[in-house]
C-alpha cells in the first residue's frame, strides 16, 4: 500500500525507491500542482534553498510556496540523478515563467527520503543569477 500523507493524496505504489519518489516530485512540479508537490513531503520536511534560510515543516513550505507569485508554467529538466541509500542527488535546470518572465536556473539538489516521503530537500544555486533574471528588461 502506498504511503498516505495528511493532504489525503497517496503516492503511487510504484514509488518504492528514493529515485522514483524524486522523479515523481519533479513530475508534480512540472504539472504545476501544489497539492501533488506537497503530497511528496514529510510533515517535518526541511526545505533549504541554500542561499536562504531553511523552511521547517510541510505547512511552512505550503505557506512559502503559496506566498510566491504563481508560476505561469514550470519545466524542471532533470539532467542527471544518482542515489545512495535514502539520498538522491539531482542536476537540474529549473525553468519557469513568473510575471511574464522566463527564468532558467541551473542547480544541484539533494533529497533525503524517509518513510516514502521527502524529509529534507536542499537546492544549491546562484541567487544573484536568479534575481537578475527577474529584473525587467531595459
Amino acid at each position: 500500500m502506498p504511503p498516505a500523507v495528511s493532504s489525503g493524496l497517496p503516492l503511487h505504489p510504484s514509488l518504492a525507491t528514493p529515485t522514483a519518489i524524486v522523479e515523481s516530485f519533479i513530475a508534480a512540479w512540472n504539472a504545476n500542482h501544489l497539492e501533488q508537490i506537497l503530497a511528496h513531503l514529510h510533515p517535518q520536511v526541511v526545505y533549504h534553498n541554500m542561499p536562504l534560510a531553511p523552511i521547517h515543516g510541510r505547512d511552512a513550505v505550503r505557506a512559502y510556496l503559496a506566498d510566491k507569485v504563481p508560476f505561469e508554467w514550470v519545466d524542471w529538466k532533470l539532467l542527471a540523478i544518482a542515489a545512495v541509500g535514502n539520498k538522491v542527488l539531482t542536476e537540474r535546470s529549473d525553468d519557469f515563467g513568473v510575471g511574464g518572465v522566463t527564468v532558467r536556473l541551473p542547480l544541484m539538489g539533494i533529497f533525503e527520503i524517509e518513510d516514502g516521503l521527502i524529509a529534507a530537500w536542499r537546492d544549491y544555486f546562484d541567487l544573484a543569477m536568479y534575481r537578475q533574471q527577474l529584473k525587467p528588461s531595459a
